[in-house]
């Protein structure tokens, strides 16, 4: 048996179970993490076909591209990064 390593970009966990046809091994905290990038990006009741299309281009982002964090406005956002 070989090591199943998660197929998404910069993403270093090994020993995943879950398998998608034309995107490879998703581990679990990509799994979560895509479950994340679907809800902001308002994207819910979608079809199988829509559900692959949407891992597929979410597989090919950095790892962590999507973790949740504190909601904020742009000017919050802006402001905690002036130096």
């Amino acid at each position: 048996m070989g090591v199943m390593s998660c197929s998404r970009k910069e993403c270093e966990n090994i020993m995943c179970d879950t398998y998608v046809n034309s995107v490879g091994y998703v581990c679990g905290e990509c799994q979560s993490e895509f479950k994340e990038y679907l809800d902001s990006e308002g994207k819910t009741d979608l079809t199988e076909g829509e559900i692959k299309r949407e891992l597929e281009k979410f597989m090919s982002t950095t790892k962590d591209s999507y973790v949740q964090g504190d909601k904020m406005d742009i000017d919050d956002f802006f402001n905690q990064h002036r130096r």
